[in-house]
């Protein structure tokens, strides 16, 4: 291990050994291999084990090695988050942080990337609300920081390389229709600001193209294929205008599903152009976690 990760693991021990090492794991000292006990994670996003690390087998005077205190730092951020207690989260967070540990909190947004997590958003607005919200953007990658407002992304479909717009046509309702645009190099037409809306410990996202005080939703009614029709609307009030960002690991990609809350689909776009080539959007009729159909690029400007 180089001097450098010594050193920072050396601090991040005497900063916060109250509150990041639980006292289990300093009364029982074990050795680096042993890894046999399991962390509960929370069920929010899906039901799965983590493994922890335990320490065993050594004498009161010795110390466990680094690359031991890492990942127990590491399993004990991401265990708070999973269980949704962001304030120890936040407070873990700011000690790891004060003690050079940046690339532990790093290590465990990658760590919820992989899993498909869509707790991590809800993770990096916590922070962002708190007293440290310098940390974010510090040590937080972008894609996780769309709620801040000068923040803004485009949307651009894997499947089809489509970016999300709207159409110049006001339906009779005031809606416009939401479409995708082969060009995803267009300035504007296909930036997007995401709103944070947080309910209890739930956050969503209302969605607003940056030209139009409109927010993306979806219709009440299906199609043939059951499906529900993307619009934006000047109303934003609904749970039709909630969504839930999840991300999903794909063949070395970090990609996202876009899910509406009232519904509970997946944002897509239709396979046949229409409106001068461009694709209509939709909320798809299943739930289908296919990232080849239905994964999104966020790129963030």
């Amino acid at each position: 291990m180089e001097l450098k990760e010594v050193v920072l693991l050396m601090c991040v021990l005497a900063v916060s050994a109250n509150s990041i090492l639980n006292k289990e794991a300093t009364d029982n000292i074990a050795a680096v291999e042993t890894v046999n006990s399991t962390s509960i994670i929370s069920t929010v996003d899906s039901v799965s084990t983590e493994p922890t690390v335990t320490l065993d087998n050594t004498t009161s005077n010795q110390s466990p090695s680094m690359s031991v205190v890492s990942k127990q730092l590491e399993n004990k951020l991401y265990n708070f988050i999973v269980a949704r207690k962001f304030d120890e989260a936040v407070e873990n967070t700011i000690s790891l942080y004060g003690a050079g540990g940046c690339n532990i909190i790093e290590r465990v947004i990658e760590r919820l990337f992989d899993e498909g997590q869509s707790i991590v958003f809800d993770y990096s607005y916590k922070v962002s609300i708190s007293r440290a919200a310098y940390i974010v953007s510090r040590c937080f990658p972008a894609v996780i920081r769309i709620h801040e407002s000068l923040v803004f992304a485009k949307l651009i479909n894997k499947r089809d390389g489509y970016a999300l717009t709207y159409s110049n046509r006001v339906e009779s309702d005031g809606d416009r229709r939401a479409l995708g645009d082969h060009n995803t190099k267009t300035r504007m037409g296909i930036e997007w600001s995401l709103v944070a809306h947080s309910s209890g410990d739930r956050l969503h996202y209302k969605m607003r193209p940056l030209r139009m005080a409109m927010f993306l939703k979806l219709g009440n009614s299906t199609d043939e294929d059951g499906d529900h029709t993307a619009y934006i609307s000047h109303d934003d009030s609904t749970n039709r205008h909630l969504w839930t960002i999840q991300p999903v690991r794909h063949n070395g990609e970090l990609l996202f599903y876009i899910i509406n809350r009232e519904f509970d689909k997946l944002l897509k776009f239709g396979q046949s152009t229409e409106h001068d080539g461009y694709r209509i959007a939709y909320g798809h009729s299943t739930k289908d976690f296919n990232p080849d159909k239905f994964s999104w690029y966020i790129k963030v400007m």
